[in-house]
């Protein structure tokens, strides 16, 4: 893909993190707590919720954007 081609795509912050939500929900997701796979997305904070222990984990939590503060669309860009 592009620099044109990704501007099209990703417009926004937003767009790159429903994005990376879409790609983990795929994946799946699980608690680093319990180890749980069952989870509530709670879209007021961009987070999931274990439905077993309630522990919340973000999108980042487990990568390598973990301890970043850079913007998804920054980091969308990098790669």
């Amino acid at each position: 893909m592009d620099i044109f081609s990704f501007t099209v795509h990703f417009t926004d912050e937003e767009s790159c993190r429903l994005h990376y939500k879409a790609q983990r929900d795929k994946e799946g997701v699980t608690c680093n707590r319990c180890g749980g796979t069952s989870h509530y997305w709670l879209k007021n904070k961009w987070a999931y919720q274990c439905k077993s222990c309630e522990a919340r984990q973000t999108l980042r939590s487990g990568t390598i954007m973990e301890n970043s503060n850079l913007s998804f669309l920054i980091w969308y860009k990098t790669i």
